[in-house]
């Protein structure tokens, strides 16, 4: 998409979900092809990938939903695991993305606030950096769907920033550009303790925790921690 009235028309009253939608429809392509793949190059991260597949594997054969999918490549890789996934996401741009990426997945464009899945229909959940533009409360809205899908004994997996160097725990950032065009999103940057307490809060017992610094040049130079959740 061109940069510029793709989206944030200023005549447009946006929600805070119309305004994640269109700013990730207007990245997509780029995102696909310039950053999705390094993500699942850095071993912390396929490390933890591999444990939580071990996991889910451990309960039985069923599905893991991949929230805020993105361009597929999570799943792609959780695939070369043995996990089978449905991938969710609320920009559409990004579901094409995934469904050239990897096309034996299945992709739905959904909200992780209303998951097109009944009860207890996953065997768990990866959600990578995928509440990054949410505030608290939203936060905690998407771990209850995810206590809502994810059957007894599932596991959770949940990533996301906790401080960077102009960024303190618990503070906001707006990014405006990204890849050269215009977006708007809300960043937030979470403590792990209160990561930790979310998601317990909402029906999942942790039992892994894992922070690490910034790994190379092309990453956002931020402090970032995926935690691992059994459902009740």
């Amino acid at each position: 998409m061109d940069d510029g009235g793709s989206i944030l028309d200023e005549t447009h009253e946006w929600s805070p979900l119309e305004r994640i939608r269109a700013s990730y429809d207007t990245i997509a392509e780029r995102y696909a092809s310039e950053l999705a793949d390094e993500m699942v190059s850095r071993p912390f991260e396929r490390g933890m990938l591999l444990a939580f597949s071990e996991l889910v594997r451990s309960t039985g054969l069923g599905v893991v939903g991949d929230v805020g999918c993105g361009p597929g490549h999570i799943a792609k890789h959780l695939a070369s695991l043995g996990v089978r996934t449905l991938g969710i996401d609320i920009s559409e741009e990004m579901i094409e993305q995934a469904r050239r990426k990897f096309p034996e997945g299945e992709f739905r464009v959904a909200s992780m606030f209303d998951l097109p899945v009944p009860t207890s229909g996953w065997s768990g959940a990866v959600v990578r950096y995928a509440t990054l533009h949410c505030n608290a409360d939203e936060r905690l809205r998407v771990f209850h769907e995810l206590r809502r899908v994810v059957r007894r004994g599932g596991y959770v997996t949940h990533s996301f920033y906790e401080s960077a160097p102009d960024q303190p725990v618990g503070s906001v950032y707006h990014l405006q550009t990204w890849f050269g065009s215009r977006v708007d999103l809300h960043t937030y940057f979470v403590s792990v303790d209160n990561a930790v307490a979310e998601l317990e809060s909402s029906g999942f017992d942790v039992v892994a925790a894992l922070a690490r610094e910034p790994m190379s040049a092309r990453e956002l130079p931020a402090r970032r921690c995926t935690i691992v959740g059994k459902r009740r």
